[in-house]
Formats: structure tokens, sequence, C-alpha cells
């Protein structure tokens, strides 16, 4: 994985971002940001497969149903828009239009965005008053003031920038997300906000959509998937390089520098779970296929019992093998291999003499690895997870009050 840097959302050409104080949050915080692109851009976009979807999701994906060239995305956090009914949706409308006529738009040119509380209407009063600042505040200098404004139980914000020469010129990546608590995505509240000056063709969805099961669909907090997770990619093509133009072994390069920059955003998140003090990625291999690898990791790091051992520093590999033979996948159990680390604790389906100063060493890290191989295939995947702490409790036990 290549080095990421701290650039944010405005590092490509032709992006300016803005945050301001709404008064939506309590706490008087940053709650209303905007990320524009002065040259229209194609959206790349995936949302949560929630059954209930938040006003800002709905509205998204009617936009982008019909056009897929967007300018601009406004988000409010502190309030999800998300159970409001029609008002919601209504609200939703009223911020896209407002961004528009103050940027001097065309009408569905903005998209928009909410994280925060379900269940309560937001203040438009509050945001209406506040989008004309917004616009004017507009500047190449606010990827890191946009990402505090995204944030709502976030500790840190999170950004990061990448850069790719090629032989026609240098491409730009930036980025940021935010998501803490509600964190299992399947397209944490989870919003994260990509931009690009390359030029991309119209089919790279499909593309995008790959590298977001392999970043943000790859990381849990908690097992609970959001109302309002929407990832998006604007490329604004100012680089003046379409991808399609370059060699094959430039547009791997390209791909990769996208995906690490993605997986770095994405472990933030892990990171920055609620109360977390480990993260810990889950490697499934040996599989029959890439789904089955993904369903096993995905049962073991959303179990309470294994988040809890995480925490506990108990190297406890009897709930990681019963989690994994409660995933649905099918497998014989004597074929089992099982590492933390370097160190096997399950080999043929039976425990080994492990050496325990190393493993009581590895539990007590803040990052590490285990692996678990089910010995029927060659296929593997991996899913970042964090531990279960009191705090986690305390937060969550808390969020409304």
């Amino acid at each position: 994985m290549r080095q990421i840097e701290n650039g944010g959302v405005c590092f490509p050409k032709g992006f300016t971002a803005a945050g301001v104080k709404a008064g939506i949050k309590v706490s008087g915080n940053s709650d209303l940001a905007l990320l524009y692109s002065k040259e229209p851009a194609k959206c790349f976009a995936v949302f949560t497969k929630n059954q209930v979807q938040a006003a800002p999701v709905l509205y998204d994906k009617e936009v982008l149903s019909g056009n897929n060239i967007i300018s601009a995305v406004v988000i409010n956090s502190g309030n999800a828009n998300a159970c409001t009914g029609d008002q919601g949706y209504a609200d939703a409308v009223s911020m896209a239009e407002l961004t528009e006529r103050e940027l001097s738009l065309r009408r569905y040119s903005v998209l928009v965005g909410s994280t925060g509380v379900i269940g309560r209407k937001l203040p438009m009063e509050k945001i209406t008053a506040a989008i004309p600042e917004l616009v004017k505040n507009l500047s190449t200098e606010n990827s890191e003031l946009f990402a505090k404004s995204i944030c709502t139980t976030d500790t840190i914000i999170k950004t990061g920038s990448v850069s790719v020469q090629t032989s026609m010129g240098e491409i730009r990546f930036g980025g940021s997300c935010k998501g803490s608590g509600m964190i299992h995505p399947d397209m944490a509240t989870m919003l994260a906000y990509i931009t690009t000056d390359l030029r991309l063709p119209e089919d790279f969805l499909a593309e995008f959509k790959d590298l977001v099961n392999e970043s943000f669909n790859a990381i849990t907090v908690d097992g609970d998937m959001s109302t309002n997770d929407t990832c998006i990619l604007l490329a604004n093509g100012q680089s003046a390089v379409f991808l399609n133009d370059l060699s094959i072994s430039e547009r791997a390069d390209v791909r990769s520098a996208l995906f690490d920059l993605m997986k770095h955003l994405a472990l933030q998140i892990v990171i920055d779970g609620e109360g977390a003090t480990k993260k810990v990625e889950i490697e499934v291999c040996g599989a029959r296929n890439k789904t089955e690898a993904m369903q096993v990791a995905k049962s073991i790091a959303t179990s309470n019992l294994v988040k809890c051992a995480f925490f506990g520093e108990d190297p406890n590999w009897g709930r990681i093998v019963s989690s994994a033979g409660a995933s649905g996948v099918v497998f014989p159990a004597d074929k089992l291999s099982l590492y933390f680390e370097d160190v096997p604790v399950v080999k043929g389906g039976v425990p080994v003499e492990a050496a325990l100063d190393k493993l009581a060493e590895i539990v007590k890290r803040k990052e590490y690895k285990i692996s678990l191989d089910l010995g029927l295939g060659p296929a593997m995947a991996s899913v970042f997870t964090s531990d279960l702490s009191y705090d986690y409790v305390k937060i969550n036990a808390e969020y409304t009050t």
C-alpha cells in the first residue's frame, strides 16, 4: 500500500470546499459542508442496501437515475434526515435547490448528504440561512474544514490524497469520510467523498463498486448497517488525462492508487470505531470462492463475543472458529487452520501447542491479523474490525441524550 498524504477533497484540480456552523449540532461545532467542482464532474455513487433509506439517499438515487453529471454535494451533520417521511424528502430537495441557486447551477446538479440522529426533522430555517455563507466560503484550503463539518461522533477527521505521474501528466485523488458507530456498510453512519481530476469513462461505475467492496464494504465496527451509507466519486477531468488513453500498466497504477486511498479512508473508520482500542484484520483464505470467504470473515468480525475477546486481549480462538461455523458457509471442521499473525493455534481442526508468550504479545497490540484457512480452495477475503469496549456501550447508550 502506497503512502497516503493528507491533501483531502480539494487536492485534485478544480475542487473547492467549505464548512460552517449552521446550528444543527447542540455542540455548536461545524455541521454544514459543501464540496464543489468548478467544472461539472461525472459522478459514480454507491448507497446503503438497508431497506430503510434516508431522504438524501432516496433523492440522490433519483437524481443519478437520469443524470450523472454533478457539480456539488451539500452535507449536513447532526441530523440523518432518515424516517422523516415526505417532509424529509422535501427538505432534501430544498437543500439541493438552495445550493444550486446560490451557485447559479442548473437543476439536478447538486447531491445531498445527511448524518446524525434518525427520526428528527431537519431545522431547515437554520440550513437555509447558512447556505449563502457556505457558498461564499468555498476555497481550495478547506479540505480539513470540510472533513470536520461532516463528523458526528468521530474523534478524528479522516482525509487522504495521492497522486500518480503518467506519461500524459499528473493525476490526483483526494478524499474524506466520516464514520465511527453504526458501521457495517453494504453498498458507518458512513459517508465518503472521493475527488479526482482524472477523466473517467461512463462504464467506470462497475469498477468503482468493486473498489468499494474491497474497501468500505470490507470493514465493520458494530454490525449495524446505516440508513445513510453513501460513497461518491466525482471526476471532473481537469488533469486532461483520460483513463482509457493510458497504457495498461499506467491504468493499473491509477486504479491501485485509488484503491489505496479508499482503503486508507476505510481503515480510519475502523481505528475511530466508537470506544475502539483495537484494529484487527480477519483474513479468510482457502475458500471455494470470494463470496464465501467474505461471508465467513464478516461472521467472525461481527461477533460480539469475538470483539469482546479482542478488547480483553484474550486469544480465545474457540469463539473465532465457532463464529466461522455459524456463518452459513459449509466446510469440514477437520481442515481448519487458524493463526494469530504467524503463530498457529489450530491445524487440521485441532489445537496445537502455541507459543503462549508470543500469543499474549500479539493480542496486546493495537493492530494485528488473524488468519483462518478453510482448506477448500484458492479464494480469500479480508474484513477489518474493531473491538467492543465499555466506551462503545456508554457512547451508544447515551447517543440521543
